[in-house]
């Protein structure tokens, strides 16, 4: 075996040592020659020192020192590790001077905790606006001493809601022009990274405390959609003057107030598409290339600053730093930086969350394909109401990112009209996460209705938990505040909320609001309200709304409209309406038929049956009434039964006042009529008074919402592009087959149009005042020719009444205006409407005593305009309009602006009447019958249009008058998915328009 080692075998050669002395004079040597060193050293470091004047060695040594600071801020994400909540000991908004005083316990919870519903109920004790503890309720548990004890009696609690794309405070309630700040446009251009919306917050804006009013404790809010990059968002807490003065202050707002501003996340706003495109004139191509060009600068500057960093970091590490970093600036210059390019280059970091505004499969495919181009990676798309389309693509390219959507709100421009109410159930299935949110630009996306939004996708399919998720705890994740808000457990910031009923229900609304531990409602009444025992609280949420797989929808529908299968649906629970009548008809071999009518007031309790054939109801009644029926119709060879189990009827209901059936996209004018000239002349009725009657194309999507929502008929005027003169509207028939010819026109002349106010003015009328007269000069008009001879001139109907005068109003004082013009002796037969109406209810008893009517479009409205500024905010914050008019007297008509919206009447209708306190009969009558009242339609809407069967009846079967909706379950509730739109005469319409794969 080998050894890997030796040994020497004999002593190393003898060496001479040195002597002492020479020792002894080889250290002096050393000892001076190191002492010479320091001495030169230290008169070179002296020169190179002083060799600058002393100002200048200081400048550039701060240069060195600053520039290395922000070295070390670089590619920092704030939040990016928080604190545990567990660790969490302070809200850092919370001050003993305006923060959360008193220690307070809200007991007996039924508790959202942003994951899932708690089983039981808890309580939850908070202080200085942190969450302390969440336990279950025992009846002997002891609360700390002076602690504020609410019993909520079961009523449900949530974590305060997130709103990830606002535009309040830039925005304010009553906006006039010199208070908008959303879209910095043109002379900036379309590339603006470095403006902060914070530039132009009102910290006074009265929608902070209305959105509070919602739930919605916390909201982002967004530079505007009009550039590629629009600038730095910021998010906000919605707790109105919330500083120890009480003062507007604009950083109190701040949800990350009391943090150090290198520790606060930061927000990127980009957009892609149509905004960006017809602001600035560019193509899509060229946007694309815009924002190439100007990632490659922000690049180039960050390569720069990187090679500065890494050698400024060399030298901080050597020895004489502080002089070697002076010569270093000296020798190079500063760290690099151009301010307009701080944003980009942070992007191209990671420093931001990126929220883009983006709506289609192209565009947001493209946008990430740039995007991904500089390693730039988005946290959300916002709006894209057609990522349903492309759920895989999504996720194959961003695995974690957050489509930020609308429930409903679609249809006003190109890249919406492919929305579909069951996207945000689509995307949930395939795993993308789904955040709904506001955009809050005012009355049509009111960010204080956000959790009706998740109400609304629920009822399309979203689950209860992903519903609630979505206005809460996945927001907070997409905006990477999950360690603070979204949820509610040890830890977080005590933003709660506590509701009337289940939160998705519809018409659910707060009785308490906390924000940091603070309560944002009226403390005495809500307190009241809280410790008021509730008599009936269903933990159960509302049921989303059935469908039908396709393949058994073309069964049904088929036999519906055969001549050889009657089609029987049983089951029907609820008949609402009070106007409707019930006819059973028994048709023999030789033609012969009996019937009996009853009212349906007097069999509520019954079970009743639907039996349809050949697209025509033959009979409709309780259950042994419809049997003869079936046993004598000779003509069929089968029947199809179909169990409804909660099956309801109503009225069909009514669209007021929208595009149906004139325009189909209001960006785009070649989609419809066009609009009459603002310089129309009223007076001059032969060439400028329009009939939307000649301007009626069929198959637009607003009618396919329409059918969706129950609604059989629509009342649309000519297109409105400003004015006095808007002209005269047309009654028409939602249904799929519905054409000119074949009775889709159920009305030529409804009613003439007018506007009074602001939107009013134009060259005929260029003030209010002017409009005014001109709504006289007209009715005068009309009188006169009607004592001249005899005519039938739309304005001379007007003068006598036999055609309504549609008046849109929303200031209290314009339609003050028409109340006097109704107590005039010679126009006291005008049959006036008034049609908005925000501020009526300040008017409402002088409204019942004219017997003027309203067709309300603002029972959820804002004041978000000047002349609507005195419009209520409604619950809980002041009665609801629809309430303070029905109180008065005043006969009331619901009506929604926006064609995507109409699909939800029957619960417009439930939000109003769980206010003014009405029936389920009175409910549906506020968007169905009572239009026929209001405009003089009677129950019999005929007539017109040419072609179709129009004398209202069928040659065999049901003869009933009225337009009815078959639905299972009950629409009031949000429930409620159509069955069947029948016609009046008994004609099917529709045949379950909800169904797998319908883009709805």
């Amino acid at each position: 075996m080998k050894n890997d080692w030796t040994f020497e075998t004999s002593p190393p050669p003898y060496q001479l040592q040195p002597s002492s002395r020479t020792r002894k004079r080889r250290k002096r040597i050393a000892i001076a020659a190191g002492l010479v060193f320091l001495i030169g050293l230290f008169f070179y470091y002296r020169a190179s020192t002083t060799s600058q004047p002393p100002t200048l060695s200081a400048h550039h040594n701060n240069a060195f020192l600053k520039g290395l600071s922000l070295c070390r801020s670089h590619g920092k994400v704030a939040n990016s590790k928080p604190l545990p909540r567990q660790q969490r000991g302070k809200n850092p908004r919370w001050t003993p001077i305006a923060g959360q005083r008193h220690v307070t316990v809200l007991q007996n919870a039924t508790l959202f905790n942003g994951d899932s519903l708690l089983p039981g109920t808890v309580d939850i004790l908070f202080e200085q606006g942190l969450i302390k503890s969440v336990f279950k309720s025992q009846p002997w548990t002891k609360h700390p001493p002076h602690a504020r004890v609410y019993n909520v009696n079961g009523r449900f609690v949530t974590p305060g809601l997130v709103d990830i794309h606002s535009h309040h405070l830039e925005l304010p309630f009553s906006s006039v022009s010199a208070l908008q700040d959303v879209n910095e446009k043109p002379h900036l251009g379309p590339l603006t990274p470095f403006i902060r919306a914070i530039d132009g917050f009102k910290a006074y804006d009265s929608a902070i405390q209305v959105i509070a009013s919602g739930g919605v404790t916390s909201s982002l809010i967004l530079p505007g959609s009009g550039n590629i990059i629009g600038g730095q968002g910021y998010l906000v807490k919605n707790l109105p003057l919330p500083g120890d003065h009480g003062e507007p202050v604009v950083d109190e707002l701040l949800f990350d107030h009391g943090l150090p501003e290198e520790s606060r996340q930061r927000y990127l706003k980009m957009a892609c598409g149509e905004n960006p495109k017809y602001l600035y004139g560019h193509t899509r191509l060229g946007n694309a290339w815009l924002l190439r060009q100007h990632l490659e600068k922000a690049a180039k500057l960050k390569d720069q600053q990187d090679i500065w960093c890494q050698q400024a970091r060399h030298v901080e590490r050597g020895l004489f730093s502080k002089s070697r970093g002076a010569e270093f600036v000296i020798e190079h210059g500063g760290l690099p930086e151009v301010l307009e390019l701080e944003a980009t280059s942070a992007l191209l970091r990671g420093e931001f969350n990126v929220n883009i505004h983006c709506y289609e499969p192209q565009d947001l495919e493209r946008m990430l394909a740039v995007l991904h181009e500089f390693n730039v990676h988005p946290q959300a798309f916002h709006h894209a109401l057609d990522a349903w389309k492309v759920p895989e693509f999504l996720k194959s390219q961003e695995e974690n990112i957050t489509m930020a959507t609308f429930a409903e709100n679609a249809f006003f421009k190109h890249e919406a009209y492919g929305a579909n109410l069951r996207g945000p159930q689509i995307l949930d299935e395939h795993g993308v996460r789904v955040v709904l949110k506001s955009d809050h630009t005012g009355e049509s996306n009111h960010a204080k209705y956000l959790m009706y939004q998740a109400s609304v996708s629920h009822a399309f399919g979203l689950p209860t938990d992903k519903a609630l998720q979505a206005v809460t705890s996945l927001a907070a994740q997409s905006i990477q505040q999950d360690h603070r808000i979204g949820f509610v457990r040890p830890g977080y910031d005590a933003d709660l909320v506590i509701w009337d009923s289940h939160p998705l229900s519809v018409g659910a609304t707060t009785i308490q609001v906390f924000i940091d531990g603070r309560e944002v409602l009226d403390g005495q009444v809500a307190s009241d309200t809280l410790e008021s025992p509730s008599d009936s609280i269903d933990v159960a949420a509302p049921q989303s709304r059935p469908s039908i797989e396709h393949t058994e929808r073309q069964h049904v529908c088929s036999a519906v409209n055969s001549n050889h299968t009657q089609v029987v649906f049983t089951g029907i629970k609820r008949v609402l309406g009070k106007t409707l009548t019930a006819s059973t008809s028994t048709s023999t071999s030789t033609s012969t038929s009996t019937s009996t009518s009853s009212s349906f007031d007097d069999k509520r309790g019954a079970n009743w049956t639907l039996v349809v054939a050949n697209g025509k109801v033959k009979c409709f009644d309780t259950s042994p009434l419809c049997l003869p029926t079936l046993l004598n119709n000779t003509t069929t060879t089968s029947y199809l039964a179909i169990n409804l189990t909660n099956g309801y009827l109503t009225p069909g209901l009514t669209a007021f006042g929208n595009n149906i059936g004139i325009l189909d996209i209001p960006s785009e004018p070649s989609t419809g009529d066009g609009s009459a000239s603002k310089s129309a002349k009223a007076l001059n009725p032969q060439q400028y008074l329009h009939s939307a009657k000649h301007a009626v194309h069929f198959g637009g999507r607003g009618l396919s919402r329409a059918r969706l929502g129950g609604v059989t008929k629509a009342i649309t005027a000519p297109l409105y592009a400003g004015g006095f003169l808007q002209g005269v509207s047309v009654g028409l028939r939602t249904s799929e087959n519905a054409t000119i010819l074949g009775g889709g026109i159920w009305k030529d002349e409804v009613a003439l149009h007018v506007a009074v106010g602001q939107d009013a003015k134009s060259d005929d009328t260029p003030t209010i005042s002017s409009a005014i007269e001109r709504l006289r000069d007209i009715l005068e008009q009309g009188q006169r020719q009607s004592q001249s001879q005899p005519t039938d001139s739309v304005y001379a109907r007007a003068a006598n009444g036999s055609l309504p005068v549609v008046v849109h109003a929303v200031n209290r004082d314009d339609i003050s205006q028409i109340i006097l013009l109704k107590r005039s002796p010679l126009l006291t037969r005008v049959h006036f409407v008034i049609y908005g109406g925000h501020e009526a209810p300040l008017v409402a008893n002088e409204l019942s005593a004219a017997r003027i009517p309203v067709i309300l479009t603002s029972n959820r409205g804002a004041p978000d305009k000047w002349d609507k500024r005195r419009t209520l905010a409604g619950p809980p914050l002041s009665p609801s309009p629809a309430q303070l008019l029905l109180d008065a007297g005043v006969l009331v008509a619901l009506a929604v602006r926006g064609d995507s919206k109409v699909h939800g009447l029957a619960q417009e209708a439930q939000w109003a009447a769980k206010f003014a306190g009405l029936d389920d009969d009175e409910a549906i009558a506020l968007v169905s019958t009572n239009f026929d009242e209001i405009l003089g339609l009677g129950s019999k809407t005929t007539g017109g249009g040419g072609g179709g069967d129009d004398d209202g009846k069928i040659d065999d079967g049901w003869g009933g008058g009225d337009d009815f909706v078959l639905w299972q379950g009950n629409p009031l509730r949000g429930e409620g998915s159509v069955v069947l739109n029948v016609e009046a005469g008994g004609k099917i319409g529709d045949c379950w328009p909800d169904f797998e794969g319908a883009i709805l």
